[in-house]
């Protein structure tokens, strides 16, 4: 194919290479008739000057009115363009709220174009389907806030109401003892033996009993023998067996009691202090719950999350769900990360003034703690009841104003920005010796996203985030798997369009086995084609939101030629374990929240026309263990062209180890052992049966 050739985009996942002519523009949609909006009134003159971005303004939202709060005030109706004139930000707490890579019209501009995954997105959000459009059971549940998919108030509160109805009680009646968690220090990996801790503490417990009575000790008190000279090592050992275990069967309660395991409605089926398959999937859903990333393995991170009240742990996913709604209604992004990789930055305003960067989004989330009184888990479960009255008794169409400090100077409708990639250390060297022994490849720097504003010659780092760079990985070669080195390009690309739902569609060189998945159907674990992974889903390859890397092609004059695009992209992952080490196969994978997030800033701080969804008649037939399926997708997603390209840049990083250039050649797989970024997780366990298999723990998809 010639450089000038056209073909579609996204044809190929982080592995494939074409061309492509710009998009011919879209014949405009008609839209939906919006109203009469009154005009807004002079700005009050105490108010503080915040602007408000037309792209977030709520003006036309169906509530016609938010609530306005003030620390110490009762909250008042308002209309919300007298609102906004008057300095309030309105941040939507609704439960029909969605991202702005969601939005299906731009405030102001007569664009409506519906998004298809959008009431998707909000059925998922308000629990009532599950990844695949299917309604979730009584007792199933999302937990998708790693995802890009925090939980809508309705459900918060109704789980912090079962908290108090049902899960205190359980836990009182079962003896929960949550100090169980603070003492155990240390890890407790999930390795699927069978109950063998109980008995070893069972064991030891009747040795040190037998040895404590030919000492002429009290079995009733085995802490005598603590620091008995010839005992002190036993009851050290059974100590240290039953506190593994301790920690096994208390957390057990409190899973059991929150139904979190996917067998018999929630309650599960399991051994007292065995980590076994069903409580590692449940300890999996309940890391889910509380946005912490982890395997299902027991760690410091979980077992201070274990460790918590009822009260506290609804208190903190109710912070996290309105920051992520103030985040959005404000249109900001600057999460501290950027300051905390680069404390000394300064940039200099047009006054000639200097400036530290900061926490934008971590001071709009204090200042709503402040206005709505959600300081302690006393005074937000006092607020959460206030805000379902105020929304009708379901939050439905919620909508509140609240005083937010001023964004920085250099914020604007349509901004310019600015991305940089490092990848790293990279080590090009087949992971594998002659033998087939897996070869060490470590990296002390690893890839990094950081994301600028461009004011002037000034470049200011917004975010500065952890990403994903290509490896070895399995492909198909002459019938087989080989593994094929999955280069990230090097050099300065462009995004041009950014796709909310984006659809991946499989190259040719997928093994099978990973475009199919089982699932349990009909009282049968069935084999079937994995859509969640090609999408639209938050468990697309792509996850909910991606940018094209694309190559302008120039002449020796400057202009502008043809697009080259090799598949690589910019995206949402839900695999987001890789994101912290492992690899993807050539795509800079974000977690899911975080591009949902960042992608919606860029959107509402650039010029853009909203072409909407993409449709797309793909078919293909593939055969898996002798048995034929057929993949048929139907659109590639809800685009947004962005009417001025973004810079990237990709730096080559470290290269490490002998070779200084990726291998071309496909090479036959010299054993069983995975490639990196191949490994299995528990969420990719091939050990499937009906207590395992859940809409709360996705299989993870081979992302790109």
């Amino acid at each position: 194919m010639s450089l000038a050739a056209a073909g579609p985009l996204g044809l190929f996942a982080c592995s494939g290479a074409q061309q492509t002519l710009p998009h011919a523009a879209p014949e405009p949609e008609a839209a939906a008739s919006a109203g009469e909006v009154a005009a807004p009134p002079v700005r009050e003159p105490s108010a503080p000057p915040v602007p408000v971005l037309p792209k977030v303004s709520q003006r036309e939202h169906a509530a016609g009115q938010a609530w306005v709060f003030e620390p110490g005030a009762e909250p008042r109706k308002q209309e919300i363009a007298q609102a906004e004139a008057a300095g309030y930000t309105v941040v939507d707490l609704g439960n029909s709220w969605v991202p702005y890579i969601f939005s299906e019209k731009t405030t102001g501009v007569e664009d409506l174009s519906a998004n298809e995954y959008r009431q998707r997105y909000i059925g998922l959000a308000n629990d009532k389907i599950d990844a695949e459009g299917e309604k979730l059971d009584a007792h199933e549940r999302n937990f998708l806030e790693l995802y890009g998919i925090p939980p809508t108030l309705r459900v918060v509160h109704a789980d912090w109401q079962a908290s108090d109805t049902e899960i205190d009680p359980c836990l009182t009646q079962a003896g929960f003892d949550p100090e169980v968690f603070k003492r155990f220090t240390g890890v407790i990996p999930y390795t699927g033996k069978k109950g063998g801790d109980v008995r070893k503490a069972k064991a030891l417990a009747a040795k040190l009993a037998k040895d404590m009575k030919k000492a002429g000790l009290d079995p009733a008190t085995p802490e005598a023998a603590k620091d008995h000279p010839k005992l002190g090592n036993s009851y050290a050992l059974w100590q240290e067996t039953k506190a593994r275990v301790d920690v096994i069967d208390h957390a057990q309660r409190r899973l059991r009691c929150e139904k979190m395991f996917v067998s018999a409605e929630g309650v599960g089926k399991y051994e007292p202090g065995v980590f076994d398959s069903a409580t590692t999937h449940a300890l999996a859903a309940f890391e889910k719950k509380h946005a912490i990333k982890g395997w299902g393995h027991f760690t410091q991170d979980n077992l201070a999350a274990l460790a918590l009240s009822q009260a506290e742990s609804n208190h903190g996913r109710l912070l996290r769900v309105v920051e992520e709604r103030t985040v959005s209604g404000a249109g900001i992004l600057e999460d501290g990360s950027a300051l905390k990789w680069k404390p000394k930055f300064r940039w200099t305003d047009s006054q000639g003034q200097e400036h530290a960067l900061r926490d934008v989004a971590g001071e709009a989330r204090s200042a709503v703690i402040a206005a709505l009184d959600l300081t302690t888990p006393e005074s937000a479960k006092q607020t959460l009841a206030r805000l379902s009255d105020l929304g009708g008794g379901n939050f439905d169409n919620l909508l509140v104003a609240v005083r937010l400090p001023p964004p920085p100077a250099y914020y604007a409708e349509d901004m310019q920005f600015d991305v940089v990639i490092d990848r790293g250390d990279v080590w090009y060297d087949f992971p594998f010796d002659s033998e087939g022994n897996k070869l060490g490849q470590p990296r002390e720097r690893y890839p990094h996203f950081t994301l600028y504003a461009v004011l002037g010659e000034q470049k200011i780092p917004l975010v500065h985030w952890r990403t994903t760079i290509g490896s070895w990985r399995s492909e198909m070669y002459n019938g087989s798997e080989h593994y094929k080195y999955k280069e990230s390009d090097v050099g300065d690309r462009v995004w041009k369009e950014i796709v909310a739902a984006p659809v991946w569609i499989p190259p040719a060189t997928t093994p099978p086995r990973e475009l199919v998945r089982r699932k349990w159907k009909d009282g049968k674990v069935r084999t079937v084609v994995n859509y969640g992974e090609f999408g639209p889903s938050y468990t697309s390859a792509y996850g909910l939101v991606a940018a094209y890397h694309i190559k302008e092609i120039k002449d020796a004059e400057g202009n502008w030629k043809a697009d080259f695009d090799n598949g690589i992209r910019t995206h949402g992952s839900v695999d987001y374990m890789s994101i912290l080490r492992r690899f993807s196969h050539g795509c800079h994978r974000l977690y899911n929240m975080s591009a949902v997030r960042m992608f919606s800033f860029i959107l509402t701080h650039r010029a853009f026309t909203r072409e909407g969804q993409i449709k797309l008649g793909f078919g293909r037939e593939i055969v898996h263990e002798g048995h034929p399926y057929k993949i048929q997708l139907k659109t590639r997603g809800y685009r947004y062209t962005l009417q001025q390209p973004i810079a990237v840049h990709v730096l080559e990083g470290r290269v490490r180890g002998d070779r200084k250039s990726p291998v071309d050649a496909y090479i036959p797989k010299p054993t069983k052992a995975p490639a990196p970024g191949d490994e299995l997780t528990p969420e990719s366990s091939p050990e499937v049966t009906a207590t395992d298999v859940t809409p709360a723990i996705p299989v993870a998809p081979v992302t790109p």
